[in-house]
């Protein structure tokens, strides 16, 4: 039987090439890496949300959308403006750690982002979710609002030129495989006896 043109050929024992991750362009060792930084991060962010609050009030449970941050940004004071930039950036990590342990160089700019975003916000929600029901944190929507806007600036900030670098090196590396590959001694004609 004839072999088409596309298909792969028959690696070591009979498989029919790469693992399909590798086929898909997945770098597993780029998975694995941000697997593992993904699950320091997050035991890091779990640790701090169980750490006492040391406070002589607490404001209610707000379940209207940026009340605190207006509150926050009314007070105008360096304490209120540290506490905004700690909901940015607690999560913001994920923004970059998430498509790391996609581990996929050719993502869509678009599908990307808006995946990591949505992910962020269901751990974002989730952390928020289990601060308030274990600890005596109440729950706040801004809590989870503002790391979902602090992943999405890294992401948009970091990922996509990361990509672009990575590409070019790539193409880079090809183009130099060819070049070298084309340079070799040519082949003598046999001699006439």
């Amino acid at each position: 039987m004839l072999r088409g043109t596309d298909e792969r050929p028959a690696g070591p024992g009979g498989d029919s090439g790469p693992p399909a991750a590798e086929a898909e362009g997945v770098h597993p060792g780029a998975r694995h890496l941000g697997l593992l930084l993904i699950a320091v991060h997050l035991g890091l962010v779990v640790w701090l949300a169980f750490q006492p609050i040391s406070a002589a009030w607490m404001a209610d449970t707000n379940l209207t959308p940026f009340a605190t941050v207006r509150a926050e940004l009314s007070v105008g004071t360096t304490h209120s403006y540290l506490e905004l930039l700690h909901g940015l950036l607690l999560l913001a990590p994920l923004g970059v750690l998430l498509p790391l342990a996609g581990g996929r160089r050719d993502a869509a700019a678009l599908p990307s982002f808006l995946r990591t975003v949505f992910a962020g916000l269901l751990l974002a929600t989730g952390v928020e979710v289990l601060q308030s029901s274990l600890t005596s944190h109440l729950l706040n929507v801004d809590d989870v609002l503002l790391a979902g806007i602090g992943i999405a600036l890294a992401h948009a900030a970091l990922v996509p030129a990361a990509r672009a670098a990575l590409r070019r090196r790539d193409r880079a590396r090809a183009d130099g495989a060819v070049r070298t590959g084309s340079f070799g001694i040519a082949p003598t004609a046999p001699s006439p006896r």
